[in-house]
């Protein structure tokens, strides 16, 4: 199976291939690849020709869905889906925060997730690692408010995510917080989760698949105030 993994929800991006149950590579996107769908495109089929594949060989192509940044996630989705569309292969949507917790180290079974939500707010996700060591989400993510969330964290607390770039300082001490490497997704575990998701038949329908946004945007809000 032929896998190719997207992720554009925050400030970096990438992009991965997985052949036969294995990353074959992945690849950084530049700004303007995870901002802009045309390059985002034109970065993909480089991507895909390099590997000695065309884009009939793709079984799925498995998108990181949010929450995130609202351009960024829009861009990506809608190339997955114009790409779903165009080979007819199947499409995943693949939770962001789950992603993160995935980069945890093995001795962690339990994580926050924790992405910046603006307003002083942050997106927050539990999950938990299961019998195969994939983590699975516990509940919904919810919208919480960034300084009392920080502040109720007891000491066997173990949190991750994009969101620490700007609120590790209002934890206590003794709340672990993982290092800044393990704190953001990977197109190559977007690809590895798509993968288990298509092999199950949980793939996305393109007509109604939609970014995670939780909430809408400033500006829409503003526009409809």
């Amino acid at each position: 199976m032929n896998i190719l993994g997207i992720d554009t929800s925050g400030r970096e991006g990438s992009l991965a291939l997985r052949c036969d149950g294995r990353c074959t590579d992945e690849r950084a996107l530049a700004k303007t690849g995870r901002r802009h769908a045309q390059t985002l495109v034109a970065e993909i089929d480089s991507l895909v020709r390099e590997s000695g594949l065309d884009f009939t060989d793709l079984d799925g192509v498995a998108v990181s869905i949010g929450p995130g940044s609202f351009t960024g996630l829009r861009v990506g989705v809608t190339c997955a889906k114009t790409l779903a569309w165009a080979t007819g292969c199947h499409v995943a949507a693949v939770d962001t925060l789950r992603v993160i917790a995935q980069r945890a180290p093995d001795d962690v079974d339990n994580i926050h997730v924790i992405s910046d939500a603006q307003r002083g707010e942050l997106f927050v996700g539990r999950y938990v690692r299961g019998e195969d060591g994939l983590f699975v989400r516990v509940g919904e993510i919810e919208i919480s408010a960034a300084a009392k969330w920080c502040d109720q964290r007891t000491p066997d607390c173990v949190v991750t995510g994009p969101g620490l770039e700007k609120y590790a300082d209002g934890f206590a001490s003794s709340v672990r917080l993982l290092e800044s490497e393990q704190r953001l997704p990977s197109a190559s575990i977007v690809a590895r989760f798509g993968e288990q998701q298509i092999c199950v038949e949980e793939t996305a329908d393109l007509w109604s698949l939609e970014p995670l946004y939780l909430r809408r945007s400033a500006a829409e809000e503003k526009r409809d105030g």
